[in-house]
Formats: C-alpha cells, sequence, structure tokens
C-alpha cells in the first residue's frame, strides 16, 4: 500500500476517533450505538480492519455528520449548488486499487451521495451494506456487481439499481472498470 494511501487512511482513522471522543461516547457506547462488537469497532478505528462505504456511512450517522467530514475534513458550504467540474472532485483512495472521486462532497445535507469509482482488476473488495438504495451505471470497462448473493456483468453504459441493505461489491472484470455510483444517504 502506498504511502499516500496509508495517510489518508490514517487521517479517516482520527477524525474518527476524535469526533467519537469529542462527542463523549466510549468504545463501548460507540460500538453499540453502530451494532457491531467493541472488539470490531476497535479494529477499524485502529486500522486493523479495512472500513466499507457503508460503515463509513455508519459511524458518519452515529456521530450525526456528513460521511465528507470524515472523508474530507471540511464541512459542507453549498447549500443551493455544488459544481464539480472535471476532475476536481474529492478524490479518496480506500486501498490500492479501489479509489473514489466524490462528486458533491460541497453540498450541505445531499440526500444523495454520488461518486466515481475507479477498481483495478484483481481486486476483492469484501461485501457491504448500508441504508438506502444505489445505482451503479459503467462507463469504461466490465463490471462483476454481486447482490444479495447473484451476479450482474455490466459492460459500457450498463446500470443497475439495488437496495444496499442486501450485501453488495463491485469487482472490475477488465484492467480497470470505472462506474458512477448513486447511494441514497438515510
Amino acid at each position: 500500500m502506498s504511502k499516500n494511501i496509508i495517510k489518508s487512511l490514517e487521517k479517516i482513522r482520527e477524525r474518527i476517533k476524535d469526533l467519537r471522543v469529542f462527542s463523549d461516547y466510549t468504545l463501548e457506547e460507540f460500538a453499540k450505538k453502530l451494532g457491531i462488537s467493541t472488539d470490531e469497532y476497535l479494529e477499524y478505528e485502529s486500522g486493523q480492519k479495512s472500513m466499507s462505504i457503508g460503515m463509513l456511512y455508519s459511524i458518519a450517522g452515529a456521530l450525526m455528520i456528513d460521511p465528507g467530514v470524515l472523508l474530507t475534513g471540511e464541512d459542507p458550504k453549498d447549500k443551493d449548488v455544488a459544481v464539480i467540474y472535471n476532475g476536481k472532485g474529492r478524490e479518496i483512495t480506500r486501498y490500492d486499487g479501489y479509489s473514489f472521486s466524490s462528486l458533491n462532497n460541497s453540498f450541505v445535507d445531499a440526500a444523495f451521495e454520488p461518486m466515481l469509482v475507479t477498481i483495478k482488476e484483481g481486486v476483492l473488495p469484501e461485501l457491504v451494506r448500508h441504508g438506502g438504495e444505489e445505482f451503479n451505471y459503467v462507463i469504461d470497462g466490465k463490471l462483476r456487481v454481486i447482490v444479495n448473493e447473484k451476479d450482474y456483468y455490466l459492460t459500457k453504459g450498463d446500470s443497475i439499481y439495488f437496495d444496499a441493505t442486501f450485501p453488495h461489491a463491485q469487482v472490475a472484470m477488465t484492467t480497470v472498470a470505472r462506474f458512477l455510483t448513486v447511494i441514497q444517504k438515510l
């Protein structure tokens, strides 16, 4: 894993810990609020376990903040319109071979989280769940989308819309796959 990725992930974990402590939650209280064991939560906060987007959203929800604050350290500021120019979205590398660019990180209380996701072939993300619904639209490459133990194979121009409370993941079937995802925030 590159040094930049490690630094980015460390900053996110630091923000989570700082905000948890600032909100006066003990490890046990916060883990209970998330519906997981204290040991599992500590693995996320310490970086021993990779944090899914769903878990990041759950943590943001428990802290009653926008997930963008955890990712960027900045509060959203735009109330009417948020414009993200080509290549100017907030780039987040979750781990080697999996990155995304937020396409509305500056909009206050957004109902949806649109992201441009890039996955490299060979990366096998864990199945995740989160509240709401999700939409994926393939921009480049071929993508395998797993939803509730069923596989869907998509190519450029294809899309899928699903209940995000089902376990799901996306896997690149070409050297690189890029897709737009829009996640409903709850």
